[in-house]
Formats: structure tokens, C-alpha cells, sequence
């Protein structure tokens, strides 16, 4: 292990979220032209075995318990790459840190302005954020030894970093839903699976929208959408919330039984764009 500066070394992570979208190389380039280049990296299967200690003090003090839910569904998700970066811009008087988190952007896709890495690749909400750096040199340390324990980091050409994303990259399709594409989806397919149940007047309604070109995930669509359904059909229950902090709905767990009678359910992403986006304002612009 390399002798390391914990002042202009800062711990990264980049994010199951991002990985799924692709963004891994986008995030790294961006982080070159910064002046961030990556020294040590791994990796990450599977969920820290130590992350219950990582985030401790926010279980105790301040977190509710879906946020810790939410952290484990994320990590649940898909691979994770932990990221050891050295600021090569570095100078007496400048926080690597806090110059990081400036480049990095505010978690709130309202706080992450263009220019940044989060305004730019378009975060979905304060959760599916792309990518978490650390806040210190102190915190840096601490937290690369908690997502990589005893295995460290590889070291070395960051050729050998790059080639594993391409590797995820190749191994999979790039998601390139956000939260809009992600509601006006699962609200179509609902809609399709009540067809059969919706009388002359209901399928006119329905064709009606979708000849306007209506945005099936604006706010409100989701209650004129569900009065097309029979009064106490189970799926009203589903079209008509926002899955946002203003308009919760139902828990997606809960959700999953009444969607499962009628030959659908949630796909992972969907799952996890739902879930995090109930409790944290998601971006409603589309992917990129």
C-alpha cells in the first residue's frame, strides 16, 4: 500500500446507480478534468460487511429506519466501486475535499447545478446520486477501510480500473430510465392490464390521453388516470399516487401483491426509482 496523503486523497464511491447507467467512465473523466486522478480502487460485489458501523451515528441519531432500509436496498442492487483519488491540483490552502464536493454537486438534484457531475448526468434523487465522496481527510480514511476491509485497494495503472467497467458496461443494457420515464411506464402497463376491465367510456378517456401526448408521470395525472378504473379496483390504489415525498403512496412491498394478480410487478429499477424517490424529491427532467 502506497503511502498516502489523506489531506488530497479522498475516498469515492461510484454508485450502483451510476454503474447501471453507465456513467462509471463518464464520472471518472469527469473527475480527471477536475484534476482527481484514481490511485487505488475495488471492486464491490456485495454490501460492506461493516456498513451497519459506517453508518452508525446516523442510525442512532438521526436516521429513520427506512433510510437504512433504503441504503441496503441500493447496495442490494447491483455492483459498487470504491475509489481512492489523489488531487493533483493540490495546494497549500486548498481543501481537496470541499473542492471535490463542488465538483461533485449538491445531492438534491435542485442543489446540483450544471457544470457539476450530478447537474450534468442528471442524479435521480438524494439516494440514486451517482456517486458519495467523502466529507475529510479523517472520514476518507475511515471510510475506504470500511468498504474495503481486509482486501484494500488494487493499486496501480488505472488501465486495469477502466477495463472492469467497460466489462459491467458490455454485461449489460445501460438503464436509462429516471423517475418520469420510470412512473409513466409502470402507469401504462397498469393501464394495459386493466384493459380488459374498463368500459366504452373509460377506454375513450384513456385513448383520448395518449393521443394529447399526455405526460403519464406529471403531478396529478395519477388520480385522473385512476378515476378511469372501476370504483375499489385494486390497482386504483397504485395509479393514483406520485411515489414522491409530497404523494408517498402505498410502500412498494406492499404493492407487489396487488400488481402480481394481473401479470405484472416491478422490475428492479423500478423498484429502487420508487422506493428511494417516495422519501427523497426526485429529478422529474428525463435521463440522460
Amino acid at each position: 500500500m502506497p503511502d498516502l496523503d489523506w489531506d488530497t486523497t479522498v475516498f469515492v464511491l461510484l454508485a450502483p446507480d451510476a454503474l447501471a447507467r453507465h456513467h462509471g467512465r463518464a464520472v471518472l473523466d469527469r473527475l480527471a478534468r477536475a484534476g482527481y486522478a484514481p490511485v487505488g480502487w475495488r471492486l464491490l460485489w456485495h454490501r460492506p460487511a461493516d456498513l451497519d458501523a459506517f453508518h452508525e451515528q446516523n442510525i442512532t441519531r438521526a436516521w429513520k429506519a427506512y433510510l437504512y432500509r433504503l441504503v441496503d436496498r441500493l447496495f442490494a442492487y447491483g455492483p459498487t466501486v470504491a475509489l481512492l483519488v489523489a488531487d493533483q491540483r493540490a495546494a497549500p490552502g486548498r481543501n481537496s475535499h470541499a473542492r471535490l464536493r463542488a465538483v461533485k454537486g449538491g445531492s438534491e438534484p435542485a442543489d446540483s447545478a450544471a457544470g457539476t457531475i450530478r447537474g450534468d448526468l442528471g442524479s435521480i434523487n438524494a439516494m440514486l446520486a451517482l456517486m458519495h465522496s467523502a466529507d475529510t481527510p479523517a472520514d476518507s480514511r475511515h471510510e475506504s477501510a470500511v468498504f474495503t476491509g481486509d482486501q484494500g485497494f488494487e493499486y496501480g495503472d488505472p488501465a486495469g480500473l477502466r477495463a472492469a467497467l467497460e466489462l459491467l458496461e458490455r454485461g449489460g443494457v445501460p438503464e436509462r430510465r429516471g423517475y418520469p420515464q420510470v412512473l409513466a411506464g409502470v402507469r401504462a402497463r397498469l393501464l394495459a392490464a386493466a384493459w380488459p376491465e374498463l368500459g366504452a367510456p373509460a377506454r375513450a378517456t384513456v385513448a383520448g390521453l395518449l393521443a394529447g401526448a399526455a405526460d403519464l408521470a406529471a403531478a396529478g395525472t395519477g388520480g385522473r388516470l385512476a378515476e378511469v378504473l372501476p370504483a375499489g379496483h385494486p390497482l386504483r390504489a397504485v395509479l393514483c399516487h406520485d411515489f414522491s415525498p409530497d404523494d408517498p403512496g402505498p410502500d412498494i412491498d406492499r404493492i407487489r401483491p396487488v400488481l402480481r394478480p394481473y401479470g405484472t410487478d416491478l422490475d428492479p429499477w423500478e423498484d429502487l426509482v420508487l422506493a428511494t424517490s417516495r422519501r427523497f424529491s426526485p429529478r422529474r427532467a428525463p435521463a440522460r
